[in-house]
């Protein structure tokens, strides 16, 4: 398993994370054409979609979608 930042638009408070055993590969094959679409049709699409996405694409796999990593500063 690993933690994984998805960033898919210029701002960073729009980045989502993973904590996931499916590859950086993986991930791309299931995600980028959705995102290429979307772009070109200038359609908003939201970090739920796609975590649906993936977990449609690989339903046996681990994945868990986290909006913010918590963090602590010792």
């Amino acid at each position: 398993m690993r933690i994984i930042r998805i960033n898919t638009t210029a701002y960073s408070l729009e980045d989502f994370f993973l904590m996931t055993t499916l590859t950086n590969q993986e991930i791309s094959d299931a995600l980028d054409s959705f995102i290429f679409n979307q772009r070109m049709g200038i359609d908003n699409y939201y970090n739920e979609d796609l975590f649906k996405l993936l977990t449609i694409a690989y339903p046996n796999r681990k994945i868990i979608m986290y909006n913010d990593i918590e963090t602590l500063e010792l």
